[in-house]
């Protein structure tokens, strides 16, 4: 593997790192939120709590492509295609197993340890012009 290949998966291993811890804490926080409406309003019924919860999923869904492809592009890193859209899918894939916080701390970093990891793996992918 060549250094820049190699310089190219460290990028992808940490900003894949970074994107799954920062929205995980963004989407606990909202999720704490939401708990701490409810527990203050309890005869509030359904919307107690809503507004946060929801800005918790929007988060959980919208901010770990955004957070990779910002991280490579502030790393200098170009065509991160399928960074961005295979490391969505697998956090979308990721977060049915971990559903309302239920994991302990231990499997969540393995989790979070194994998103990185691949995708590192995702971010060595480059597109190429075909050849004529």
């Amino acid at each position: 593997m060549s250094s820049s290949r190699l310089c190219r998966w460290i990028k992808g291993v940490g900003v894949s790192a970074a994107a799954a811890h920062a929205t995980y804490w963004v989407w606990q926080a909202a999720e704490q939120g939401a708990g701490e409406a409810q527990q203050a309003n309890p005869d509030g019924g359904i919307g107690a709590g809503f507004f946060e919860g929801v800005l918790g999923l929007i988060a959980l869904v919208t901010l770990v492509p955004l957070l990779l492809w910002a991280g490579m592009r502030l790393l200098g890193e170009r065509d991160n295609h399928l960074l961005v859209t295979m490391g969505w899918a697998m956090w979308l894939v990721l977060n049915t197993q971990m559903p309302d916080g239920s994991a302990s701390r231990l499997e969540t970093e393995s989790f979070f340890a194994a998103f990185a990891v691949v995708g590192g793996f995702l971010a060595l992918f480059r597109p190429t012009a075909p050849e004529e």
